[in-house]
């Protein structure tokens, strides 16, 4: 274990770690104010947090090797109805360690270390209730963590934690890189938006970088960041209160860190490392894979979507998403709804009175004839024509199988104040042979909310559906303990594309791998395939599913995306092959620039590369391979001036160094596997 107490004598340190490492529970009289200091340092010894108890205030910094990231902050917290002083007198410490590893189904890694070393600073207030309150330090490689535990003590039977008092006093006014308002490097500490959309990452200098977040969230209420204008260079964690019964703990604030910018990439684990392992005992249901949604390639009438597994079987999917309007309205529509909607409907709907039926707001039931978009859009809506059992049995006998999902709207569950238990709901999308669900609107940042996500992923485990939750829930790790939970929206993905500004367009694919992808997976929705006229090109488009990770659902334009189609370079082929599971990954990139990601399953690496608004032009080493064997690059880069790719292919090896070029807003795909028949010349 890696930590010291400061100001003793090297014998008295010695026995003073003994003690406290075997204690579980160390109370003692507090010492004199102003001269408590402790620290606990990562496995490697880079990474340093250390605390000192200051004229009763407790106050941390952060150091990575030889500088400080984060100076004298603030730690604490303001509770309900009556707050602890914040004036605190130590009562004790306690140290652990963890040195483990765990397989996720899915992901960056296919074993995850779980490595750090643990310092709890027990604190009792120096008056009043002497309540008691535990700061809980974790120093990982990858990063920090930092929780408040609130232990069973008398007089006190719950607590309400009104906010967090955490606070990352950097040392200098760092630029900021954020999705709010697309604040990628045009911003710093103290510019920042009020409110972040609950990531942060911070260029921190000599190359090194941070990420702030949030961990373990399943019982506490959503963490966001802003900075604090009266505190210098200050990011706190903001967000609504959270109650429980003691012993009651808050989720964790982390900060990843990264050597480079890649590296936060790399280190993005630690969060899944922050939450209880699999709770799930039997996963070999749960098929990781890549789903087309029915969006843009067909209706929702049976024989088309039958036509639709076909096409996405043979080209290698797992699943199959229907969005959407297939059970009907998204909503049950009020009485005054129902009314105005008959009095405004065009004469479209006389032809197509079964609207009436569609609109009553039933999720377990396929709708049947046209269903309205809205109670105020009287202009068409979408045709359904489903047997559901059979197209769900229909998608299990291909080869491979296809797995069907749908589409819920998440007000129509009694938890969410619908009439529709989730577990009745889910439990007829098991009959019908239904494989995964995708709740959205899906009402998240409260801690009544997040419970109740956590638990709606808990029921869809039980009957065996994965599940892509969207809308405002942004992810912290539950995918670790539920990992039929494949992906989470909670971004600007291809939905907000009309919303940004051109230029910013692919920046903001480029710069989501160092912000949003570091919380978690992210249901992008890609629209592989795009017909000219479109900024992205088709590399761009695919290599989404080469730097991103989790259940890709791809939407418009793949049908007519075909390898020997006009409209195509062949990149579907790296669509095809690039799989769910990674064993290893190495990341490369510079700010608003380009982002290269380079995994390999098994003997194959899978590399994939976007670049932003401008064309971008770079050697790329394939050190990462075996000395001394010979491998197969098959290339898919950017045409230019059009959008299709063009294929090649080349021998190449270890000392190999193949030039990345794309065109703006392009993209550079690669599929790098041992050449069997020149290893077996050798």
């Amino acid at each position: 274990m890696n930590w010291r107490r400061r100001g003793q004598g090297r014998g008295q340190a010695v026995i003073a770690a003994l003690l406290l490492t075997l204690a579980t529970a160390l109370t003692a009289p507090a010492a004199p104010a102003g001269e408590e200091a402790y620290a606990v340092r990562s496995p490697d010894g880079n990474v340093k947090v250390e605390v000192n108890l200051r004229n009763g205030q407790p106050r941390w910094s952060i150091g990575l090797k030889s500088s400080r990231i984060v100076e004298e902050g603030l730690l604490g917290v303001e509770t309900a109805p009556d707050s602890f002083s914040g004036v605190y007198e130590l009562a004790g410490t306690e140290t652990a360690a963890a040195d483990t590893t765990w397989k996720p189904l899915w992901g960056n890694l296919s074993e995850v270390r779980d490595h750090y070393d643990q310092l709890t600073i027990k604190l009792r207030e120096a008056g009043g209730k002497q309540r008691l309150l535990n700061v809980v330090l974790r120093a990982y490689n990858e990063g920090v963590a930092c929780r408040y535990e609130f232990p069973t003590q008398p007089d006190i039977t719950d607590i309400t934690v009104k906010n967090r008092l955490t606070e990352f006093r950097f040392t200098a006014n760092h630029t900021v890189y954020q999705n709010r308002n697309y604040e990628y490097g045009s911003v710093k500490i103290g510019t920042m938006t009020s409110k972040s959309e609950c990531n942060v990452t911070l260029d921190v200098g000599q190359g090194n970088f941070v990420s702030l977040t949030d961990a373990d969230r399943s019982d506490y209420s959503m963490a966001f960041w802003k900075s604090r204008k009266d505190v210098l260079n200050t990011i706190v964690p903001t967000g609504p209160p959270a109650s429980g019964k003691l012993p009651f703990k808050t989720s964790w604030e982390v900060m990843i860190i990264g050597e480079t910018l890649g590296k936060l990439y790399e280190n993005r684990f630690i969060v899944d490392n922050l939450n209880p392992p699999c709770a799930i005992a039997n996963t070999s249901w749960i098929r990781p894979g890549k789903a087309i949604c029915q969006i843009r390639n067909a209706q929702m009438v049976t024989a088309e979507l039958k036509k639709l597994l076909d096409f996405a079987s043979a080209h290698k999917f797992e699943y199959m998403e229907i969005d959407h309007s297939w059970n009907g309205a998204e909503t049950k529509w009020t009485p005054e709804e129902i009314a105005s909607f008959d009095r405004n409907k065009r004469e479209f709907w006389e032809k197509h009175p079964e609207w009436r039926q569609n609109v009553l707001g039933n999720p377990t039931v396929p709708a049947k004839g046209y269903v309205p978009f809205r109670p105020n859009s009287f202009n068409g809506g979408n045709l359904v024509d489903l047997d559901m059992p059979e197209l769900t049995a229909y998608g299990k006998q291909l080869n491979p199988p296809m797995g069907v999902c749908v589409y819920v709207r998440s007000a129509l569950f009694k938890e969410f104040g619908g009439e529709h238990a989730i577990d009745d709901v889910f439990a007829a999308y098991e009959k019908m042979g239904i494989s995964g669900v995708k709740p959205g609107f899906t009402p998240s940042v409260s801690q009544e909310c997040e419970r109740t996500v956590a638990y709606l992923v808990k029921k869809a485990a039980e009957h065996k559906l994965i599940c892509v939750i969207h809308d405002g829930y942004y992810p912290y790790g539950l995918s670790r303990t539920y990992p039929n939970l494949m992906n989470i929206e909670g971004g600007a993905g291809e939905e907000a594309e009309h919303s940004i500004v051109p230029e910013m367009k692919s920046v903001h694919d480029v710069m989501l791998t160092f912000t949003r992808y570091l919380m978690g997976p992210f249901d992008y929705t890609p629209e592989i395939g795009k017909k000219p006229p479109f900024p992205k090109t088709h590399c761009h488009q695919a290599a989404m599913l080469g730097v991103w990770y989790g259940r890709h659902s791809i939407r418009g334009g793949m049908r007519q995306w075909s390898p020997v189609g006009e409209n195509s370079g062949g990149e579907i082929e790296f669509v095809e092959k690039v799989p769910m599971l990674f064993d290893e990954m190495k990341v490369s990139a510079e700010a608003n620039r380009y982002v290269t990601v380079a995994r390999r399953r098994g003997e194959t690496w899978y590399v994939a590369s976007m670049s932003g608004a401008k064309a971008e032009t770079y050697p790329f080493a394939l050190a990462f391979l075996p000395a001394g064997r010979k491998y197969k690059a098959t290339i898919f880069s950017d045409t230019p001036g059009k959008a299709v790719a063009t294929r090649s292919q080349q021998s190449v090896e270890a000392k190999a160094v193949i030039q990345i070029a794309m065109e703006p807003n392009g993209g550079h795909l690669m599929i790098v596997e041992p050449d069997g028949e020149a290893n077996a010349g050798r």
